[in-house]
């Protein structure tokens, strides 16, 4: 699971993993700035284990994230684009799609 700051950018990835002898595992990935856990102690590998299953968990968490970057920057463009007069024609042009489809589906947040 990613864990994400206010502003959406992933601060670590975080997985736990059950193993046979030893209970659980918590597994802490791509750390951007140091981590805290107060009153706990944990044991972080320095070589993360990686199985196929949290590999893939990973990718869809970022293909998610970056999918919603994506259409907040879409409605963010489509919105300059009628403030600065461009009609729904050509940015239903620009969408590959007709105006009243843009328009029925940006025409809310402009």
């Amino acid at each position: 699971m990613d864990f994400d700051d206010t502003d959406g950018k992933a601060v670590f990835t975080a997985y736990v993993q059950r193993e046979a002898e030893e209970g659980y595992v918590l597994h802490v990935e791509h750390l951007a700035a140091p981590l805290r856990v107060a009153g706990t102690l944990l044991r972080l590998s320095p070589v993360p284990h990686v199985d196929r299953d949290a590999a893939d968990f990973r990718r869809i968490t970022a293909a998610r994230a970056a999918a919603a970057k994506a259409e907040a920057e879409l409605a963010a463009a489509v919105s300059a684009a009628r403030t600065n007069g461009d009609s729904w024609e050509a940015i239903g042009t620009a969408l590959g799609t007709s105006a009243r489809t843009a328009q029925e589906r940006f025409g809310q947040t402009t």
